[in-house]
């Protein structure tokens, strides 16, 4: 894979970014009024490097100081529970339902914490650019995303390609008559075989820029979008081979309560991303809008078939020794309908992703121990969520019985960092925000949002859906 030039200047001007919207994780309202974001925020700061072996290794430390804990706290509960069943039983069950859930959700924190990615040293970046809207029968949504590039604040060249995937209906001659309204030059190409990955493919084949950006119908993009995007690439080493976006979700069931999960699906997404990129794991690419290489798509041949999430293709990266990166400020709206199951079903895919690329690649392929252990973590997901539940569930009738230790021990032990990882990734949402002019409402809504984020509800769900989906229930 060839190198880009890394030679784009710097350009700096202070302007005001803030105070310009609420957003609402709900299609009943209105997107905020949106700004580009002020150049300030790609200046360097003055922080000391740390590697992400580094990184991996504080991780793994914390996880295993909290083990230690753990263990303390085992030799307390399981004495107790003698009377009632074996101690070897009684072990098993303090090792599903605290100790591994505890490790991941302690592992998951630390790697928030850690993660602090260097500011872009590119405010400006100019390298030119194919953003392709991939499509099929969806005029409006094409219409809406064209919109949404035509505020960008991108100082290189945009081509515009609209990749219609065999639509039936009038897709194409909305997005023109769109197109001729914003003065937007629109490149049409039309794709007959049905399917995202043959549209996605199709695109990467006539690009002509370094750089190509793949959009779903119907995602809006921030002002600052695609600028942030590239500003990211050149801030990263040279062998990076894509920047995902950050997505936030507008629901399209309406009332409270689906606004509110729809933000925690979003915060999950966000957090799973970030810890993804930054240990080199399969699941940091974003659908709805990502930015690659065009020759490093070209090199890896592409997405391979049924890879809508981008995991495939990321593996390919990965296992050549490119990288991945996720840009927290790059933010783009998408409109989905979203349950209080969604993220469990969407964590469920990933680990059936991450399991058929082990299968086809070899877990090993992955060259580095962070990028393995946390795709092992994803991958093993749905069967902790269900021994956990199972688990749990014994742990309720032994509390029932009189012996309340394992459920004492969960609420002393993985409670308390399960909550504090629903906080930092709130916080750390909000901060990234702020940083693009947008504000998220708080109060009530957001403390229940907190609560149906903890391990305690997630894992059940998860679950759920892994036995709905084995039978068939869930596509």
């Amino acid at each position: 894979m060839t190198t880009l030039p890394l030679t784009e200047p710097t350009s700096v001007q202070a302007e005001s970014a803030a105070g310009l919207g609420e957003f609402r994780s709900s299609a009943a309202f209105p997107l905020p009024r949106l700004r580009p974001v002020a150049d300030f925020v790609a200046l360097p700061a003055p922080k000391r490097y740390v590697t992400v072996q580094a990184k991996f290794g504080l991780a793994l430390g914390a996880t295993a100081l909290w083990l230690l804990l753990a263990v303390l706290g085992a030799t307390a509960v399981l004495p107790r529970m003698d009377e009632i069943v074996p101690w070897p039983i009684g072990a098993v069950l303090f090792l599903v339902v605290v100790a591994l859930p505890g490790m991941v959700v302690t592992f998951s924190l630390a790697g928030l914490a850690l993660d602090q990615p260097p500011t872009p040293t590119v405010a400006r970046p100019a390298l030119p650019a194919t953003v392709a809207i991939t499509a099929r029968n969806q005029a409006r949504s094409v219409v809406a995303s064209l919109g949404a590039l035509r505020t960008q604040d991108y100082d290189g060249a945009l081509t515009v390609l609209l990749v219609d995937n065999g639509s039936t209906d009038a897709t194409v001659d909305e997005a023109r008559r769109a197109a001729a309204q914003l003065d937007i030059e629109l490149k049409v190409l039309v794709e007959r075989r049905v399917g995202v990955v043959y549209a996605r493919n199709a695109a990467a084949a006539v690009t002509d820029t370094p750089l190509l950006v793949v959009l779903e119908a119907g995602t809006v993009l921030h002002p600052s979008a695609v600028r942030l995007l590239v500003a990211r690439l050149l801030r990263s080493p040279s062998d990076t081979a894509a920047v995902s976006a950050h997505a936030l979700v507008r629901n399209t069931r309406n009332g409270d309560l689906p606004e509110t999960i729809a933000y925690d699906y979003s915060l999950n997404a966000h957090a799973n991303q970030r810890m993804h990129g930054l240990f080199q794991a399969p699941l940091v690419a974003e659908g709805a809008c990502s930015l690659y290489r065009t020759d490093a798509v070209r090199a890896v041949e592409g997405w391979s078939r049924d890879d809508t999430d981008g995991v495939m293709i990321t593996w390919r990266f990965l296992e050549r020794g490119w990288r991945v990166f996720h840009e927290p400020l790059a933010v783009v709206f998408t409109s989905h309908p979203v349950t209080i199951g969604s993220w469990a079903a969407r964590r469920v895919r990933a680990a059936n992703s991450i399991v058929e690329g082990a299968r086809v690649k070899g877990l090993r392929s992955l060259r580095f121990p962070f990028n393995r252990f946390v795709a092992m973590i994803d991958a093993t997901a749905p069967v902790l969520d269900g021994v956990f539940t199972g688990g749990a569930l014994l742990a309720l009738a032994l509390a029932a019985m009189g012996a309340p230790g394992l459920v004492l021990a969960y609420a002393l032990l993985v409670l308390p960092i399960s909550l504090a990882f629903a906080i930092a990734i709130r916080r750390a949402m909000r901060r990234g925000l702020d940083d693009v002019g947008i504000t998220v409402p708080g109060g009530p809504r957001a403390w229940l949002g907190t609560g149906l984020s903890l391990h305690a509800v997630q894992a059940p769900l998860g679950a759920w859906n892994a036995l709905a989906q084995l039978f068939g229930r869930v596509g």
